[in-house]
C-alpha cells in the first residue's frame, strides 16, 4: 500500500504545523519536499512548496482533526465578554484568562477597524 498526498503547503512552517497536529493525534505523516524551500527564488515557487503524505486509511481522521482545527481557528476570530469581570476573550477560550470563570459558549464576531 502506497501513501497519498494529503496536503500541499507553501511553506515549511505551515507544513510541519499541520504535520505535527497530524502526528500529535497517532497519524504517520511524511513530508516531502522541505529541502527544496531554501531554493525559492532559484526554481519555480511550487517545486518548493512541501507535502503532506499519509496512509489511506488515516486519511478521514485526518480531514476530521483539520476541520477541528478550522472550527477553533473560527472561534478564536470571534469575542466572548467575561459575565463577571466583563473582559474579552477569544471565542476558544473555555475560562476567562482574566479571573479565571468559565465562559458562556455564545460568541460575538470581533470587529475590526477597517482602515
Amino acid at each position: 500500500m502506497e501513501r497519498v498526498r494529503f496536503g500541499v503547503h507553501r511553506t515549511v512552517g505551515e507544513a510541519r504545523l499541520l504535520a505535527g497536529a497530524l502526528e500529535a493525534a497517532g497519524l504517520s505523516v511524511h513530508v516531502r519536499g522541505e529541502s527544496l524551500a531554501p531554493l525559492g527564488g532559484e526554481i519555480p515557487s511550487t517545486e518548493t512548496w512541501v507535502e503532506l503524505w499519509l496512509w489511506p486509511h488515516e486519511v478521514e481522521a485526518a480531514r476530521q482533526l483539520v476541520a477541528e482545527l478550522e472550527e477553533n481557528r473560527e472561534a478564536a476570530n470571534r469575542e466572548v465578554r467575561c459575565p463577571r469581570c466583563r473582559e474579552d476573550n477569544p471565542g476558544n477560550f473555555e475560562l476567562c484568562w482574566s479571573c479565571g470563570l468559565e465562559l458562556p459558549s455564545t460568541a460575538t464576531p470581533r470587529l475590526r477597524a477597517v482602515p
